[in-house]
């Protein structure tokens, strides 16, 4: 006769496995972690950053200031050198493609950002440089040749003033 598995051991085995669990994985709001909500190019756009792919981040907009042309139309994605894509709302248009964590816990590298004024793609990198601000980095072949913005989570701006 077999004997039962004791149930209340495997119930706080798989108990203290999903806590294990929680406390490794990323967290929007932790340090190092990009995940979330943020303000992009001094506001005037707001910008997920979620994950995709295998281990992967990708940012699509989601707010924009002025989210109209001077007709009271939607903005649309004019600059797109696709001109099947031109007609695209940039609400909803992802920016951030393909980021994958460096070896440190605070750069993340590999990835492609879209400027929906000119329609170009650069290649970039983002750095982790506090709980709440990253900072991104397009550019041409290497990252010499490049711009570097910084984003401000959404939720943390008044937090950030030091007046």
């Amino acid at each position: 006769m077999q004997s039962k598995p004791d149930s209340g051991v495997s119930r706080r085995a798989a108990l203290l496995g999903i806590a294990l669990g929680l406390l490794v994985l990323p967290r929007a709001g932790q340090a190092g972690n990009p995940v979330g909500r943020w303000y992009a190019e001094g506001g005037a756009a707001q910008v997920d950053v979620y994950p995709c792919g295998e281990q992967q981040l990708c940012g699509r907009v989601v707010w924009l200031r002025s989210p109209f042309d001077e007709d009271g139309c939607a903005l649309r994605d004019r600059s797109n050198p696709d001109p099947a894509l031109r007609d695209r709302p940039l609400i909803g248009i992802e920016v951030l493609t393909g980021l994958r964590p460096s070896s440190g816990d605070r750069e993340w590298i590999g990835g492609s950002i879209y400027d929906p004024v000119s329609g170009r793609t650069y290649r970039c990198t983002l750095e982790v440089v506090g709980e709440n601000r990253v900072r991104l980095r397009g550019y041409i072949g290497v990252p010499l040749l490049g711009r570097t913005t910084t984003w401000i989570r959404v939720g943390s701006e008044n937090q950030m003033c030091r007046r």
